[in-house]
């Protein structure tokens, strides 16, 4: 309920913008003259995971509202700076996953016999993953009705996982074992990736078609990346609001495993030019 409320907001806003002003060439101008966009994104994913130790693999998806529950920190933020035909862009998106739970046995059973004893197991795990794109654009087609830049960068990711777990184990009422541990794991790539962005008019309108593709691969067998976007956006004389699905794809290899990655879900931005 939380996302339908964030996108019908979203799209409120940018309904009663659009009716207080005159129609906006969505089309970017290009000339000798610097131009710069910032944008601030709400990208709510949900996402799939496999990962791969020798001949053993598991897999875990989490949809769209179990990341909305457990997300911490988030940021989403793109910067572009072009002159003429040339220009360069920075794309990061940075998130915290957390969750947790705990169970005490405290009667007869299996684990702990003695009505007079009990054992409390209990554990958080917070998964923090960061993905920072940058790249140079040219840009290979422009008329009134289509936009592209054709672009050649490198993609740094980083996934890291954190578990705390937690152990006490006690006799009428006196702990006799408390103990705890809190592994940590990071693993990181950096890709080169190349690809395309722009935007298509909708016919004389200041509505468009926003699309983004790009894919690379790393030096390693398994390490490889791509990303997707496409929506529907309105221009004003600020900036413009989309709306569009963004999915992203990445595998990360370490010396014992492979765990692959792919989030996907709607996200809502706003951008402003300057």
């Amino acid at each position: 309920m939380k996302l339908i409320k964030i996108i019908l907001l979203g799209l409120t806003f940018g309904l009663f913008a659009n009716a207080q002003a005159q129609t906006v060439n969505p089309m970017p101008k290009v000339n000798n003259d610097w131009r710069f966009s910032g944008t601030a994104s709400a990208w709510i994913p949900a996402s799939w995971t496999t990962t791969s130790v020798g001949n053993l693999s598991g897999t875990a998806d989490t949809s769209i509202s179990d990341n909305l529950n457990s997300a911490g920190a988030v940021g989403m933020f793109t910067l572009e700076a072009h002159k003429g035909n040339w220009g360069v862009m920075g794309d990061i998106v940075y998130w915290q996953l957390a969750g947790g739970g705990s169970t005490t046995f405290g009667k007869k059973n299996a684990i702990v016999p003695d009505r007079n004893k009990t054992l409390y197991v209990g554990g958080n795990a917070q998964q923090t993953q960061t993905m920072l794109t940058m790249a140079g654009t040219y840009t290979a087609y422009n008329t009134p009705g289509l936009y592209l830049d054709g672009l050649l960068g490198a993609r740094y990711i980083s996934s890291t996982t954190t578990i705390q777990a937690t152990g006490q184990y006690s006799v009428n009422g006196t702990t006799k074992l408390d103990t705890s541990i809190n592994p940590s794991y990071t693993n990181q790539t950096t890709d080169p990736v190349i690809g395309f962005k722009g935007r298509a008019r909708i016919a004389n309108t200041s509505w468009f078609i926003p699309f983004y593709a790009d894919a690379g691969k790393g030096p390693g067998s398994n390490n490889t990346t791509w990303q997707t976007l496409i929506g529907v956006g309105d221009a004003f004389s600020w900036g413009d609001i989309t709306l569009a699905y963004r999915a992203m794809g990445f595998d990360l290899k370490s010396s014992y495993s492979v765990t692959k990655y792919t989030n996907a879900g709607p996200q809502l931005s706003a951008t402003i030019n300057f």
